[in-house]
């Protein structure tokens, strides 16, 4: 019964751990879909108005102003790139992934530790301890009688 158990909290772990890995991979998809949207958003429509900001109002040059919008669509979308690649484990998933290993290092100890108490107490067991018994006896019997 204590087998069954164990099984069972280690699946339960593992199920554990592969929902908080969904979770934090469905956030890292979140964030790349919103950096490619925003990344578009802002070729389509961003740069006519900072180019037009930057070359009227701040006195930019044409290449100056063309310059500036380039690096404000870079520069938002590396902060979003990087925001989508973070893969930073949450507390839950590290207890989860603890809890799993932990339930499967005492599941192989009771499965060992059954093996062991099968092939003592089965035939192979019996068998040997009648030899070891044969054994100690005609160590410590009597000597000279047939």
């Amino acid at each position: 019964m204590r087998i069954a158990e164990l099984g069972k909290a280690t699946v339960q772990a593992e199920l554990t751990v592969r929902r908080q890995m969904a979770i934090r991979i469905g956030r890292q998809a979140a964030f790349l879909v919103i950096a490619g949207i925003f990344g578009l958003l802002a070729i389509l429509s961003g740069h006519a108005l900072l180019w037009a900001f930057a070359y009227q109002t701040l006195g930019f040059s044409v290449l100056g102003a063309a310059i500036l919008v380039f690096a404000a669509d870079a520069l938002v979308a590396l902060l979003f790139l990087l925001l989508g690649r973070r893969s930073i484990m949450t507390p839950q998933e590290i207890r989860a992934r603890f809890e799993r290993d932990h339930a499967i290092n005492e599941l192989r100890q009771a499965v060992a530790l059954t093996a062991v108490t099968t092939a003592v107490a089965g035939p192979v067991g019996r068998q040997a301890g009648r030899a070891i018994w044969h054994v100690v006896r005609s160590a410590f019997g009597r000597k000279g009688q047939v």
